[in-house]
């Protein structure tokens, strides 16, 4: 599969999704392969540079899945709830399945991948969403969403300034490549939030999360 990269903010559609000021912060939108793999794919083009290595971020995903399960990426829920949700998670990590368009629990899940991400490869995660309703009178409603993920338990700092961010519109997910000054600093824009359950894992899981709150960073 191929990625198609789009560069010019006002002739290509995909600038139109996110919500970034300025936009010029923004170097280049990469759209990876639609197999429904596209979210793991488009974090592998960033950590690996080839997309190609989608199930190895599974793995590696995994590995951090399986030591945290227990306790940062529990649930809250019934204890059946619980047990549903971790071996869902297990199977959509340790599926190759390609393409996996008719299985949307393989996908991407915006609900606790971001953070795994983050924490697999101690760098923050922005996660950018897209979504237009169209309401009974016909009227189109747009909402630009968008939030950050910080590792919660290990990150050179030097990392913070070099995020993996996302972007989902219309059930794809983007790569997004920031634009850096001469001297190698990414440019600066405005941060997304931060996500809500951040500072609740950091309480409930002291001893397991860095004494140091990265999220200060941003």
């Amino acid at each position: 599969m191929t990625v198609t990269t789009y560069r010019n903010i006002k002739k290509d559609m995909v600038f139109r999704y996110l919500n970034v000021e300025p936009i010029t912060a923004v170097a280049a939108v990469h759209s990876v392969g639609a197999d429904g793999n596209c979210g793991f794919r488009a974090v592998s083009f960033d950590v690996y540079q080839d997309q190609a290595k989608w199930t190895t971020v599974k793995a590696d995903m995994l590995k951090t899945y399986l030591k945290y399960k227990d306790t940062l990426y529990k649930v809250v829920d019934t204890d059946v709830v619980v047990q549903f949700e971790e071996q869902r998670m297990i199977k959509r990590l340790q599926s190759t399945k390609s393409p996996c368009l008719d299985d949307l629990h393989l996908w991407f899940s915006t609900f606790i991948c971001p953070q795994l991400v983050a924490d697999t490869y101690e760098r923050p995660v922005i996660m950018y969403c897209y979504v237009e309703n169209c309401l009974k009178t016909g009227e189109k409603r747009i909402n630009y969403e968008s939030q950050l993920y910080v590792p919660l338990i290990n990150m050179q700092l030097a990392d913070s300034s070099k995020p993996i961010t996302l972007l989902l519109a219309f059930s794809h997910f983007y790569y997004v490549e920031f634009s850096h000054t001469p001297k190698g600093r990414m440019k600066k824009f405005n941060k997304p939030v931060l996500n809500m359950d951040h500072q609740r894992l950091r309480n409930d899981y002291p001893n397991l999360c860095n004494p140091t709150d990265y999220s200060v960073l941003f």
